[in-house]
């Protein structure tokens, strides 16, 4: 099968569906290609500060979350070496009037929904994995992108973004330099409290040189996130 579309984009992650929502605001649709059968529900939470926030207002979404996930307005630093403790505020803007959003931890699942519903349903094509692109130059003169999947279909697309995480296709094909290693680690993972947990809606990190811990709650009742970086440079 052989299909052409305007605009492609490569990855159903929140760069993609983010990228796909912004052309529908303003009036262009793009079709997201995934390779995964649906959308993915690995990673745990991130923390999404002024900015991230001013992006999903405009995209229209970040009502949506508001709603569930309280701000952190405060973290409170321990050096585990000497004891020594500062604390520091997050400064919010404010993007509703009467209201100040700051930084919010979000469920990365949550935050793919919310994007994705404000997709017409047939903007994501799942279990579309990409084979191989190649580049071919019309009778006009205008250059195409011609992708594979491995189901066959053949896709040409006058645009091509890709959105495909650290290994892209996309940036390979185009000649980009390869990623390298930049020396930091995370461990990251969620605990669940059914009663709640009982912590402040703050931030409480532990550091020494190469590590640091970080204790956060990401809603008010019953979600902890709980990471780790590591500085492998030495």
């Amino acid at each position: 099968m052989e299909i052409s579309e305007d605009v492609v984009i490569v990855g159903a992650g929140i760069a993609g569906l983010a990228t796909a929502l912004a052309l529908k605001r303003v009036g262009l649709r793009a079709l997201v290609l995934e390779k995964s059968p649906e959308l993915r529900s690995t990673g745990a939470a991130i923390a999404l500060l002024s900015n991230g926030w001013i992006a999903l207002h405009h995209l229209g979404v970040a009502h949506k979350l508001i709603s569930i996930y309280p701000p952190t307005l405060k973290v409170n630093i321990t050096d585990v070496a000497n004891g020594a403790t500062q604390e520091a505020s997050y400064t919010g803007v404010q993007l509703i009037q009467g209201k100040n959003n700051e930084s919010r931890l979000v469920h990365r699942k949550v935050l793919l929904e919310a994007l994705a519903e404000e997709l017409p349903s047939e903007t994501i094509r799942f279990s579309s994995k990409l084979i191989s692109i190649h580049t071919h130059i019309t009778h006009e003169g205008f250059s195409i992108a011609t992708l594979q999947l491995d189901d066959g279909t053949i896709i040409k697309a006058k645009v091509l973004i890709g959105c495909d995480g650290v290994h892209s296709a996309v940036a390979k094909w185009l000649g980009l330099k390869a990623p390298i290693h930049s020396g930091r680690s995370a461990v990251r993972g969620l605990t669940v409290f059914p009663q709640g947990h009982g912590f402040k809606q703050e931030s409480q990190q532990f550091i020494k040189p190469g590590l640091r811990g970080t204790v956060v709650p990401v809603t008010e009742k019953d979600l902890l996130v709980l990471g780790l970086l590591f500085n492998l440079y030495r």
